[in-house]
């Protein structure tokens, strides 16, 4: 028989993991009395096939490239366009305004309350004069007017009628949750032009929600899993669920 197998190790860094290194191997294992036909050719075509399929499964992931525009503007300290800060989950911001010199001297300007009485583990986004906050179950969206002491341009509840677009009621999937009812965070990508944002949504149900940035319309929704047989989701953000 022939056994092959494919590890790699990862890092990492906030809820995010980064492969690095693989390593193929290929164990032959045959009785002591086994005679083989064809000699030895068979089987290096079938592991040099192994291999080609291993090949193949390492050079995917790098085929995935991130939106080109996050990648630019995760640099600009003037915003936060990921709820980590950028893709190595730093969670650190360049900023200089605010030091160790004046930060006693710090008094509320305005705040904001979901009004959900659950974990909220993930990080609003800032894109340029708008930040959007999301909340723990059902999973509402918000988009806030920074020019404006965060005057709402719009709210998104995905519950409606008590049930999460996938059908499945909201009770039935907080049954199912751990660990309390949270969410990690809204994802955002930026389209061909300007103003073409897309806001993107995980909600508890699986339902995967893609919202206009600009209006909070929804562009279209789908559902990844079955909540009812006890599958829930997290995060948009760090893809976990």
């Amino acid at each position: 028989g022939i056994f092959c197998a494919l590890s790699h190790s990862a890092t990492f860094e906030g809820w995010q993991a980064s492969a690095r290194y693989f390593s193929v191997v290929v164990i032959i294992i045959t009785s002591p009395n086994t005679k083989l036909r064809g000699g030895i050719k068979p089987i290096m075509k079938i592991i040099m096939k192994v291999l080609m399929v291993a090949a193949v499964a390492i050079a995917l992931p790098g085929l995935a490239q991130a939106n080109d525009w996050l990648l630019k503007n995760q640099k600009d300290p003037n915003q936060w366009v990921m709820p980590t800060g950028n893709y190595s989950a730093h969670r650190y911001t360049k900023l200089k305004q605010i030091n160790k010199g004046n930060v006693s001297n710090l008094k509320p300007a305005w705040g904001f309350s979901t009004g959900v009485l659950r974990g909220h583990e993930g990080g609003p986004l800032v894109i340029g004069d708008t930040m959007y906050i999301h909340s723990a179950i059902p999973n509402k969206v918000w988009s806030l007017d920074l020019n404006n002491e965060a005057r709402i341009n719009w709210m998104y509840n995905p519950v409606k009628g008590g049930k999460y677009p996938s059908g499945i009621t909201m009770d039935r999937v907080i049954s199912v949750m751990c660990c309390d009812n949270v969410n990690r965070g809204v994802a955002y990508a930026r389209g061909q032009g300007s103003g073409k944002g897309t806001i993107y949504l995980h909600a508890a149900d699986t339902s995967l929600i893609a919202l206009d940035a600009k209006s909070g319309k929804v562009k279209w929704s789908v559902v990844n899993m079955d909540a009812g047989v006890g599958n829930y989701a997290v995060s948009a953000s760090t893809g976990t669920g």
